[in-house]
């Protein structure tokens, strides 16, 4: 099967579309072409319309699949300009504009405020590799974000949990992963941990790489911030928790409406809405998918963490297993 695979530089994005395309290398035999893509919206639409009128209908490949904003448009296009009947465009990720015109979408649920179109598949959280080994005991696992539009970030909070999960498990090899976002002075404080039990892993300089810790760590704490991170984290088995981080402006986003209600409060057709990110990682709490870091309110200015476990029977998260068959059904109709 002659796959074509439009890539953007965000890892994140990378990551979902690998994983989708080693899930359908279990049951077909692919060729991949690799098309790297630079921001250039004005240039895409130009594309996209000169391939109406120039096609090449001899190419025919089997899928065009990309995930990220930058990727879409060329998608269409050589659909356009090279795709025959067989041709199956699918976008991973939700795409701003010309949704009904991908055959598949692939998109996590929390991406839609309201109903989505008939060609989009749902799926929850990010997608990621399944891992099914038995975890090491011995191993513990924390990574942290950084600076986002969710939580406020706190070096000082974040550094005050990493050190009640040290004294908690004592006894554990520990491996601390930092990112990209991570502010420098949590990360340079992190670097001071390094001792016979904690391996800090700079992002710089990943040598230990974090996908095989996942695998390999009963025990993972992890950033709410990072929607990939956890799911990760949840597609392996082993217990998963998130850190205490404080939600912006009380878990509420604005958002314009596509037909604004004169009868909003907001005349410009602007609404409150949940939080998309927050409200995932409240229900993964609620379900007990993941236990948390909780801060307690001991005595008048005195406060202190806590821990709440998960539910130890939970199922792996597979959702990759599932886009992967939603793809499957389609290049088989």
């Amino acid at each position: 099967m002659n796959i074509w695979w439009y890539k953007d530089d965000k890892t994140g994005h990378l990551k979902q579309v690998e994983v989708v395309l080693d899930e359908l290398k279990k049951d077909f035999s692919l060729s991949i072409k690799e098309i790297n893509c630079k921001k250039s919206p004005f240039k895409d639409i130009l594309n996209l319309l000169t391939a109406i009128f120039f096609k090449d209908k001899n190419t025919n490949p089997d899928i065009l699949i990309g995930a990220g904003h930058n990727t879409y448009l060329k998608i269409l296009a050589d659909k356009v300009r090279f795709g025959g009947s067989k041709t199956k465009s699918i976008a991973i990720l939700k795409p701003s504009i010309f949704r009904s015109w991908f055959d598949l979408i692939c998109a996590p649920e929390h991406d839609y405020y309201e109903n989505y179109e008939k060609n989009t598949y749902t799926f929850i959280g990010s997608l990621a590799k399944v891992i099914d080994s038995i975890p090491d005991k011995d191993i513990g696992l924390i990574a942290v974000g950084g600076k986002n539009k969710h939580y406020e970030f706190s070096t000082k909070e974040i550094y005050n949990q990493i050190e009640f999960i040290l004294n908690l498990y004592q006894k554990k090899k520990w491996y601390i992963f930092n990112s990209r976002r991570t502010p420098p002075e949590l990360t340079e404080r992190l670097n001071s941990l390094n001792g016979d039990s904690i391996n800090f892993i700079d992002v710089e300089n990943q040598a230990t790489n974090l996908n095989e810790i996942i695998g390999k760590a009963d025990i993972k704490f992890v950033s709410p911030d990072s929607v990939n991170l956890v799911f990760e984290s949840l597609s392996s088995k082993g217990s998963t928790y998130l850190f205490y981080l404080k939600p912006k402006n009380n878990g509420f986003m604005m958002i314009r409406n596509k037909k604004p209600n004169v009868n909003l409060p907001i005349s410009d057709g602007w609404k409150f809405y949940k939080n998309k990110i927050i409200e995932l990682m409240k229900n993964l709490k609620i379900s007990r998918d993941v236990g948390y870091l909780e801060l307690n309110d001991i005595a008048e200015s005195i406060k202190a963490y806590s821990l709440k476990k998960p539910n130890t029977h939970y199922q792996l998260y597979a959702e990759v297993e599932k886009v992967a068959y939603q793809i499957s059904k389609l290049i088989k109709s």
